[in-house]
């Protein structure tokens, strides 16, 4: 009985161990003309085959950002070289505008939403695979964005204390015991001080553009000192040669997360949010690699990883926030991008004039 027993067990279980090992080279072994990388691309991403031949880079990105896309263009694209190229905006664009020889592809960075058509002589349009990700849209269809910046004040702490002083907005930054220890970017020549500009007149006047709001400004520029560098900013708050500086959120969530001896304030009467990306280059010799380069750009890898590693805020609906609050608990003020791009220049001029009279 008992040898019946195990010969009836042993039967039963052959089609058991005969489905077992019909399955196990299935989940492992690729559909027909496919390879194991092919099946990890995501649908935003071409082929290799396809993205070929050196993308040349005109970015103003930090090293933090350039080497996380390295990173992501090498590991999607092997076929294809990257070259980066690092500078302010202004002298990429004009080095594109007086060198008929110059190799660029795309521009990453220092594009924005209220440039108006202030680059599209040296662009084309383009449009993202993913761009319905997206939370913010160029109507021109120029840029692609990446980059949502909002404003901070970094303050010193410790010389804070010192002086006996809660700082929580801009109102805070008239007390005259603050008087030459905050400092400032120039609106004409960095991109961080005019956006400061546009936030300090949305939030500190009854509209924008107001005279209650350049009252506000003409006081500030008494107690401030004025840089035409955005690094200098927080590097001389983090030095302790100031007391507080206008900045940006991220740049300043990234300094902390590395250490800096630093906080972030948000400026409790508000604060106003402006897309930044990328775009091609009119004369781009890889149109298909700066394309490429766009998509990768809008997608939420790329902005997860700039998160991860500089705490940037994306443009992605899907990307991911570190160190960073949501949107929704600044007191956003919506801004008017025709309006900037039509009156940047009567602004800055405004701007340079008070600080002369007040200097």
């Amino acid at each position: 009985m008992k040898k019946i027993i195990i010969t009836l067990l042993a039967l039963m279980m052959l089609p058991l161990a005969a489905c077992g090992a019909k399955d196990e080279p299935t989940s492992q072994t690729p559909p027909a003309g496919e390879t194991p990388a092919a099946t990890e691309r995501p649908d935003y991403v071409r082929g290799e085959d396809e993205v070929t031949g050196k993308v040349t880079v005109y970015t103003t990105m930090e090293e933090t950002q350039q080497e996380a896309l390295k990173e992501m263009w090498n590991k999607y694209y092997p076929n294809s070289q990257i070259e980066i190229q690092a500078d302010s905006v202004g002298t990429l664009a004009t080095r594109i505008r007086g060198d008929e020889s110059n190799d660029a592809d795309v521009v990453i960075g220092g594009l924005f939403a209220a440039d108006g058509d202030t680059y599209h002589d040296i662009l084309q349009p383009y449009t993202a695979v993913n761009d319905s990700e997206q939370l913010y849209h160029d109507e021109s269809g120029y840029y692609t964005y990446y980059d949502v910046q909002v404003m901070s004040l970094v303050v010193n702490p410790e010389l804070r204390d010192e002086l006996g002083l809660e700082i929580n907005g801009y109102e805070d930054l008239l007390d005259p015991k603050l008087e030459g220890k905050i400092i400032l970017a120039a609106p004409d020549a960095s991109s961080s001080g005019w956006r400061q500009l546009q936030t300090i007149l949305a939030t500190m006047g009854d509209k924008f553009d107001d005279e209650k709001g350049w009252d506000y400004v003409e006081k500030l520029m008494k107690n401030s000192f004025s840089t035409t560098s955005s690094k200098d900013v927080y590097n001389l708050v983090i030095n302790g040669e100031y007391v507080v500086g206008l900045s940006y959120e991220s740049t300043v969530a990234a300094l902390i997360k590395d250490g800096a001896p630093v906080e972030n304030i948000y400026m409790e009467e508000g604060n106003t949010a402006m897309a930044g990306g990328a775009a091609i280059v009119k004369t781009a010799p890889n149109l298909t690699a700066a394309e490429a380069m766009m998509d990768l750009l809008a997608s939420t890898e790329f902005q997860d990883i700039r998160a991860e590693q500089s705490s940037g805020r994306g443009s992605n609906g899907k990307s991911i926030l570190v160190d960073l609050p949501k949107e929704d608990t600044l007191n956003m003020v919506d801004l008017d991008f025709a309006y900037l791009a039509a009156n940047k220049e009567k602004m800055i001029e405004k701007w340079n004039t008070l600080w002369a009279e007040t200097h």
